[in-house]
């Protein structure tokens, strides 16, 4: 099997629940050189919501449309990013040190800042997503995964890995300027679905959500834990949406 493949195969495996070819075998050493990969698994995963909200919206309203395509991302990835965020919420919000944090992120039970952060994320991608047009939500859709994902790339690349062990640390001590480059082509394509002036927001609200969330992280655990990954993700996703509510504001004026 290509390399390249391979590759492929082992990202979708490690972000989705979606099946691989039977016997497909891979190496730990393998997941950093994948994860050039997971803007584009973004695109799949964007993509099938994407087309999920259009056959729905076919037979039930678009509220409901909206919440069978976010239960829908939500089932296909195993709710892989959003468990990050909620450990994420728990630890930085109950630990007081970076290693009460971080003991607190291990621990499997999800506490009161994490439930809350949950309950904030579906709100609000269902509440943003309400106000677009459906001819705008599909793209929006597509864009604001492929750009979560995206922010994994930099965030390995810019920050250390905190824990010892962990799959994270197998991604983030092996990003290269070879991943970013693809990775960031992936998004910089998938961004032409949308007109050039949101566009060039998109860009800089994935740019700046990457920065503020990383100079955080640095501050507060100095470096990222896996969990934090996923967190920055489902954060850049959430911005995405809202920003795309805003300019679809000023569209209708």
């Amino acid at each position: 099997m290509p390399a390249i493949l391979r590759y492929f195969l082992l990202a979708l495996q490690f972000l989705t629940r979606l099946p691989v070819p039977r016997g497909f075998r891979t190496t730990e050493g393998e997941l950093g050189k994948a994860a050039a990969f997971f803007p584009l698994i973004g695109v799949v995963v964007g993509t099938g919501t994407a087309g999920v909200f259009l056959l729905a919206n076919k037979a039930l309203p678009i509220s409901a449309s909206l919440l069978v395509a976010i239960a829908f991302a939500t089932f296909i990835t195993n709710g892989f990013h959003e468990d990050g965020l909620a450990d994420t919420f728990d630890g930085l919000g109950g630990g007081w040190s970076k290693e009460h944090a971080l003991e607190i992120m291990r621990d499997s039970r999800i506490g009161t800042y994490g439930t809350l952060a949950l309950i904030f994320l579906i709100l609000g991608k269902y509440t943003f997503l309400s106000a677009l047009e459906p001819s705008r939500t599909w793209r929006w859709l597509i864009v604001a995964h492929t750009a979560g994902r995206w922010t994994i790339l930099p965030m390995c690349r810019w920050l250390p890995y905190v824990r010892a062990e962990g799959q994270g640390k197998l991604v983030a001590k092996q990003i290269g300027i070879s991943a970013m480059m693809f990775g960031s082509l992936t998004l910089l394509l998938v961004v032409l679905l949308v007109e050039w002036r949101s566009a060039d927001i998109i860009l800089a609200v994935t740019i700046v959500v990457t920065l503020v969330s990383g100079l955080y992280f640095k501050r507060r655990l100095e470096g990222i834990t896996g969990d934090c990954l996923g967190a920055v993700n489902q954060i850049a996703e959430l911005s995405l949406y809202l920003a795309a509510s805003i300019i679809s504001k000023f569209h209708s004026t």
